[in-house]
């Protein structure tokens, strides 16, 4: 399985990376489990999220954004956290599955 980080740079930005990526692909697999109740499979539903989450463009979105912050900001933690949340706001895999009043659409 592909790393959901492909930072060679800093590795406060390489944990960051794979820290949000983790998120996504974590909080998308639950939504997965629970739009489809009747299947259990959870090692199928995560390797369904990591994939979405590589060949989808939000990986390299979430990376390019990132790299974009601490370009910006460098390691200025204080300055960073409000700014990495939103990028894992912004890009929550599970509104694809979610309609705008939060009713499930599949």
């Amino acid at each position: 399985m592909s790393p959901l980080s492909t930072s060679l740079q800093s590795p406060m930005m390489y944990i960051v990376e794979h820290g949000i990526g983790s998120i996504l692909v974590f909080e998308y697999m639950y939504f997965l489990l629970q739009v489809n109740p009747d299947e259990k499979n959870v090692e199928k539903h995560f390797k369904i999220a990591v994939k979405e989450y590589q060949t989808s463009g939000v990986q390299a979105k979430v990376i390019a954004l990132i790299a974009v912050a601490f370009q910006e900001h460098g390691e200025n933690v204080e300055v960073l956290c409000p700014i990495l949340v939103n990028i894992a706001k912004e890009n929550q895999m599970s509104k694809k599955l979610l309609g705008q009043d939060g009713i499930a659409l599949v």
